[in-house]
């Protein structure tokens, strides 16, 4: 079945979902088998304070995401079709800005947990993110944007 192309990539499950389900497992397996990052009050308070300084970061980096998409005039909802290849703002450092930002916020809130279990799944959520949204958002950059899509994917990293 082909994808239609006037709709966009059309991820069927919201991204934040694909970060939050793997956070929840984690949360049920530290429940049951309770192992901390780090021990004693002055390391887990540096650690919290490092958890809540990058839940900060993740958020300005998401704000600023947005906002390039909105000046753009580009849907920030995956499933709908873009209007432009955003470049700039956070688009010059990394394609996937935020979803960077919420793999920096999950790694922030398992600090400011201090939960071992979490931060353990989540390379699951980045595999499901690469599978269920990545890579269906560059299939169609693709197929929508051509060689303009194609060098813009040369130029800048995935990540960071």
């Amino acid at each position: 079945m082909a994808d239609d192309d006037s709709r966009g990539p059309n991820v069927l499950v919201p991204p934040p979902l694909l970060f939050v389900i793997p956070f929840l497992e984690g949360l049920v397996v530290q429940h049951f088998v309770p192992i901390q990052i780090v021990n004693g009050l002055e390391p887990a308070r540096i650690l919290k304070l490092v958890g809540v300084a990058e839940i900060l970061i993740a958020l300005a980096l998401n704000t600023w995401a947005i906002a390039t998409f909105r000046r753009l005039r580009t849907s920030v909802i995956p499933r709908r079709r873009a209007s432009v290849v955003a470049e700039e703002g956070p688009y010059a450092l990394s394609r996937n800005p935020m979803y960077l930002g919420f793999a920096v916020m999950y790694l922030g809130f398992a600090f400011v947990a201090n939960a071992l279990w979490p931060l353990l799944f989540l390379p699951e959520a980045i595999a499901l993110v690469y599978v269920f949204a990545i890579r269906r958002e560059e299939q169609y950059l693709a197929r929508a944007f051509g060689d303009s899509y194609v060098a813009y994917r040369g130029r800048v990293r995935r990540w960071i």
